[in-house]
């Protein structure tokens, strides 16, 4: 399976990643006191982004004796490229750039992966509007829907993946949009632009307040995860991963977990293996993406 996704991926992802020019690669800190990078795709808005993250970033600053600074990439393409060219010290992926990454660069040093209500896995949502007639995926054939990043793992890739097993095609789509984060998807649904979107389910949760509901959920899959550059010295990287597998036990736990997610708990274990569930999935949908 391993070899049949590498060859997919070689046909697929040129088309998907490298649709812009990248901001000039910059080495990682290799000075043992000098500042972190903690780097993201732009999931959510990157002012959003910061003010969740700002207390964890904090957090770690506190627990390896040196700064950590966020940074937020342009696009989900810059992100997987600045990951794989290790430019960066700490990375966040989602499950299904992460398995690109190690397919195209190399497999990246796992830290942990994200944990909701005590569980390590977590599903994608298709939403309409609350008073939307539409009741299964089926029922999406010849509506307009709003997507992700054609690299977010829970609002595109996966998503895709569920009206294909629902017997709808993307052609079979009235119209479909590729917005830059999963929050313009649900803003886009909750005004009417769109019949349908596909968030996370974390973002969903957010937005309840919002008049939509949820029309489908996709099966459990393995979380985001934090990985590092593969040159960083094990030493600092263990002491990472165990600052971040120990935070629920801080006497700060609550407001640093919190400010990410009201249903985040904690960070777990992980191995590569987790992710062997994406790896069947992106096999299915990227030649579809492909070709669209």
């Amino acid at each position: 399976m391993r070899v049949r996704l590498r060859a997919v991926l070689t046909a697929a992802l040129c088309a998907l990643l490298m649709v812009a020019p990248f901001a000039q690669v910059r080495a990682a800190s290799t000075d043992a006191a000098g500042p972190l990078t903690l780097g993201f795709m732009p999931y959510l808005n990157a002012e959003h982004l910061i003010e969740k993250y700002t207390p964890l970033a904090r957090y770690l600053s506190e627990a390896l004796d040196r700064p950590v600074h966020i940074t937020v990439a342009r696009d989900y393409a810059e992100h997987i490229h600045l990951t794989g060219e290790d430019a960066l010290d700490i990375s966040f992926l989602g499950g299904s750039p992460y398995v690109v990454i190690g397919e195209q660069y190399g497999l990246k040093p796992l830290l942990v992966r994200f944990e909701f209500d005590g569980m390590p896995t977590f599903r994608s949502v298709i939403v309409v509007e609350r008073d939307s007639p539409y009741q299964e995926l089926s029922d999406l054939a010849g509506t307009r829907m709003a997507f992700g990043s054609t690299n977010s793992t829970l609002s595109t890739q996966v998503p895709v993946y569920m009206l294909m097993q629902a017997g709808v095609r993307l052609e079979d789509l009235a119209d479909r949009s590729h917005l830059r984060n999963h929050e313009n998807v649900i803003l886009g649904v909750q005004f009417g632009d769109f019949d349908a979107g596909a968030v996370a389910e974390e973002v969903f949760v957010e937005n309840r307040d919002k008049p939509i509901r949820a029309l489908a959920y996709s099966k459990p899959l393995s979380t985001h995860v934090f990985v590092t550059r593969a040159t960083m010295d094990p030493a600092l990287r263990d002491k990472i991963a165990q600052a971040l597998l120990t935070l629920r036990d801080h006497p700060d736990s609550t407001e640093i977990l919190g400010a990410i997610s009201t249903t985040l708990t904690g960070f777990a274990p992980v191995s590569d293996s987790d992710y062997d569930p994406h790896r069947d999935i992106l096999t299915v949908v990227l030649p579809v993406l492909k070709d669209q």
